[in-house]
């Protein structure tokens, strides 16, 4: 709590330990898991699966995009504890978050490979969400986990959402909003995944990476530069996963399903949701959806902010009751440890504002 304010952070990242999937996969499929070579416990890491490396951030990028000590000093604590739940714990209380939902790091690139195994990439992700299990019993009033799931297999990915609710307490899953094999969100293929999202109560995440598996993103147009990959990936990505999620008739065929577009700035919201509603007004063929795709944003998506300057005008636009906040710790970009301070300086934020994007709107999201 900071201001009289409680904070929850949409979007907090844990650091995962070198051996996680060496001690966490089911012995059957030990032999085959996914094996950390090499990490900085910064922004990257080298991650071998199936006997090739999983591509991701070139060597000469060890440490990330930005500058590796940028906040090297602050973090030292928590680097030294090996990023372990003691640390994150402390790290809410420094920056005075009251309750954080867990979202990974090295885990974001784990499955972008199109062909994988189906049953290992399960299997990959049940041993990710144990270790997240046991790392939030540090404090499980405060620290929530956002599952991995398998879209190699959407059965599997069924399968593991209802597990990781009704057996670990998640209060959400999360994915890419890249999706795997080119396949569009609003593909009938992942409506049992929606339907059972629906019927659980919790969201979908979107979260992407500058450079972090094999999948297509729109920054593979500027190769291994990943300052530019990182300026586009995280907000351009999620554009694309939002309007085929909304203009797809996602919405329309799930209209209680929640979706999250995280970690990629709110500015332009209110452009994309603009520019769907005059397309989809004029649109020769019939549309998939009956309403404009700004209800359904308002209906049924969350976008999460840190500090933009641009949010006042974002809040004037689309009203303040769709975003949420986000620290991005412990990452090279985050503000760490006066992210909700800098938040909280943004002029020509109410209030009342601030309760709903620090609190309000994220507990309404999670079901919290």
């Amino acid at each position: 709590m900071k201001d009289g304010l409680k904070i929850m952070d949409s979007d907090m990242h844990v650091r995962e330990p070198g051996d996680l999937w060496e001690k966490y996969m089911e012995p059957e499929w030990r032999d085959r898991a996914p094996r950390i070579l090499s990490s900085t416990a910064r922004s990257s890491a080298m991650v071998m699966l199936e006997g090739r490396i999983l591509r991701g951030y070139p060597p000469s990028h060890r440490g990330g995009i930005f500058d590796a000590t940028r906040i090297d000093e602050e973090i030292a604590e928590a680097r030294a504890r090996g990023f372990d739940g003691v640390s994150q714990l402390d790290a809410m209380n420094k920056e005075g978050l009251d309750l954080a939902v867990m979202y990974p790091s090295i885990g974001l690139g784990v499955m972008m490979r199109d062909e994988l195994d189906p049953r290992l990439a399960a299997a990959v992700a049940r041993a990710y969400n144990n270790w997240l299990y046991d790392f939030c019993q540090t404090d499980p009033q405060r620290m929530k986990g956002a599952a991995m799931i398998s879209l190699h297999d959407v059965g599997e990915a069924v399968q593991e959402a209802r597990r990781a609710v009704t057996e670990l307490g998640f209060v959400a899953v999360f994915a890419r909003p890249e999706p795997l094999r080119s396949m569009p969100w609003h593909s009938r293929y992942y409506d049992s995944l929606w339907s059972t999202l629906e019927e659980l109560g919790i969201p979908i995440g979107f979260h992407s990476a500058a450079s972090a598996g094999e999948v297509r993103q729109i920054g593979d147009l500027f190769g291994d530069d990943l300052l530019l990959r990182h300026i586009c990936e995280h907000p351009m990505s999620n554009m694309l996963a939002m309007v085929d999620i909304i203009a797809g008739g996602v919405l329309e065929r799930h209209p209680k399903l929640k979706v999250a577009f995280l970690e990629c700035y709110c500015g332009w919201v209110s452009f994309l949701l603009h520019r769907m509603d005059g397309a989809m007004e004029k649109a020769r063929n019939a549309p998939l959806t009956q309403m404009k795709p700004s209800e359904y944003f308002k209906r049924q998506c969350w976008i999460s902010t840190e500090s933009e300057r641009e949010l006042p005008m974002i809040a004037d636009l689309i009203g303040n009751d769709n975003i949420v906040y986000s620290t991005d710790y412990p990452h090279g970009d985050s503000d760490f440890p006066h992210a909700v301070e800098e938040f909280l300086e943004v002029d020509g934020v109410p209030q009342e504002t601030k309760k709903k994007i620090l609190w309000d709107n994220c507990a309404r999201l999670y079901d919290l």
